[in-house]
């Protein structure tokens, strides 16, 4: 099989609920590079929380932030900043209907509430600690991803209010803030260009709503059995869940590997 560029999500792909690599992942990967593929992490964490993972497999290529930090192999080829005029009208808006937010810079992270239940939950489940205070980091420092924290009772007060920005749910309590014009396909494209890939090459897996544009977009976009039915219906092969063996299993139906 010719070379081929292959990017994987961690929560919910990579890592299983627990937030543990199965061993067959980690076999998975270290048989794509021996074959001589090209292996990258495409994630909505930021580089600082996803360190563990790169030590384990080995991966120093990646799209985080959901497309806004592009790095190969360390080093960084894209950066891309949220808008600061509507992450301010976001905030204000947060502000109003008393939801926090969370705001990711390149290597920090601050909450703009001391405390505050939503973001202990949310984060917690990625074995997170709670953020420092910080309720005007986004006025003097880019932000490139934050999270607003609210029930989806409550998505209608921010959607399609912000002409640069979009949501992405990834927890009861949470979303994600992002450039409309941003995503983890974006980012594939650029990592895509510099190597030398066509999308036609690519391969993504993926478990969540965020996933949705990379696995549209790309050659062969693989949806794991434990993914949302948004994302199975736009993929191109459904593998089995994470903790099933999915990654593996799949790469060895795709004939990117052997037994």
């Amino acid at each position: 099989m010719d070379k081929k560029l292959i990017f994987f999500d961690i929560d919910g792909t990579i890592y299983d609920e627990n937030k543990e690599i199965p061993e067959s992942t980690i076999t998975a990967i270290t048989k794509l590079k021996e074959k001589g593929h090209i292996v990258a992490i495409a994630t909505g964490r930021a580089p600082y929380m996803f360190k563990e993972v790169i030590k384990e497999t080995g991966i120093e290529t990646f799209v985080s932030l959901n497309g806004q930090i592009v790095v190969y192999n360390g080093e960084i080829i894209g950066k891309h900043p949220l808008n600061k005029e509507e992450l301010s009208n976001i905030v204000d808006k947060a502000h109003e209907n008393n939801h926090p937010l969370v705001f990711f810079g390149e290597t920090t992270v601050y909450a703009n509430a001391e405390s505050h239940n939503d973001i202990s939950e949310s984060l917690g489940s990625l074995k997170m600690d709670y953020p420092e205070y910080h309720n005007t980091y986004y006025l003097d420092h880019p932000v490139y991803q934050a999270l607003i924290f609210h029930g989806d009772d409550e998505d209608d007060k921010y959607d399609n209010q912000f002409n640069s920005l979009k949501f992405y749910r990834w927890h009861l309590l949470s979303r994600d803030v992002v450039p409309n014009d941003r995503s983890k396909a974006e980012g594939i494209k650029e990592l895509s260009e510099k190597l030398g890939f066509s999308l036609s090459e690519v391969i993504a897996f993926g478990d969540g709503p965020n996933d949705i544009e990379m696995i549209s977009e790309v050659g062969c976009g693989v949806a794991m059995g434990n993914a949302v039915d948004a994302l199975k219906t736009v993929c191109d092969y459904e593998t089995s869940s994470v903790d099933e063996d999915g990654i593996y299993n799949a790469c060895i139906e795709l004939g990117l590997i052997e037994e």
